[in-house]
């Protein structure tokens, strides 16, 4: 089976791909205190202001990206 890559079920399947990994992370720091949730890694790139705005540009971009550019 060939997917065109803007296919709807390509896409979909990214994205469920992207949440099970992160939630299997999020599973994964609490049973090792030890390794950092992605709550830890979120606010230490908050913590500079220049982290903050370089990470609203990039949210920027990419929703222009695939929101706008990409016809949804």
């Amino acid at each position: 089976m060939n997917l065109a890559p803007d296919s709807p079920t390509l896409i979909l399947a990214i994205w469920a791909v992207a949440f099970v990994v992160l939630a299997l992370w999020q599973m994964i720091c609490l049973l090792h205190p030890r390794l950092p949730s992605l709550t830890v890694v979120v606010d230490v790139l908050f913590q500079w202001r220049i982290l903050r705005w370089l990470l609203l540009a990039g949210w920027f971009w990419w929703g222009w990206h695939v929101w706008v550019r990409g016809g949804w």
